[in-house]
């Protein structure tokens, strides 16, 4: 994939996010992560599985809400605190924090119970351009020849 349509994905996908569209956030980084690898590939399926865990809530499905929480969180466990741009440390608290009330539930709502305020969730904003400063390029998979 070409840095340009990387950069391209990634924002659109972070514009998506921040305007409330999870499953088509989901969608573009989607076509990212089946390129990236290494810590790059378990950022890309970790944002993903945000965006997921966020739609299950959305329509109102607390047990894929919890199974996204927990799939989610490993896939960062490599990934710096400070990457591609975003503050990973500060993301995933405020995830947590939107879906407490599900995660938190005992017992666990049924479907239809629940209802996301999206206006509690946190809108994505870089720190810095990781395609400027040559981050991006860095976990990039090298060319085969």
């Amino acid at each position: 994939m070409s840095p340009e349509l990387e950069r391209k994905l990634y924002y659109d996908g972070i514009h998506l996010f921040n305007e409330h569209e999870y499953f088509e956030a989901h969608e573009a980084w989607e076509d990212i992560w089946h390129m990236a690898y290494g810590v790059k590939h378990d950022f890309y399926q970790g944002m993903i599985q945000c965006a997921v865990a966020l739609e299950h809530y959305r329509r109102s499905n607390p047990r894929g809400v919890v199974s996204l929480f927990q799939s989610y969180r490993p896939k960062f466990k490599q990934v710096p605190p400070m990457f591609m741009g975003l503050d990973v440390v500060k993301f995933l608290a405020g995830m947590q924090e939107v879906l407490r009330p599900v995660l938190d539930a005992n017992p666990l709502p049924k479907s239809g119970e629940i209802e996301l305020d999206v206006s509690r969730v946190m809108k994505l904003e870089l720190v810095y351009d990781p395609f400027e400063n040559g981050e991006a390029d860095r976990y990039r998979r090298p060319e085969k020849f």
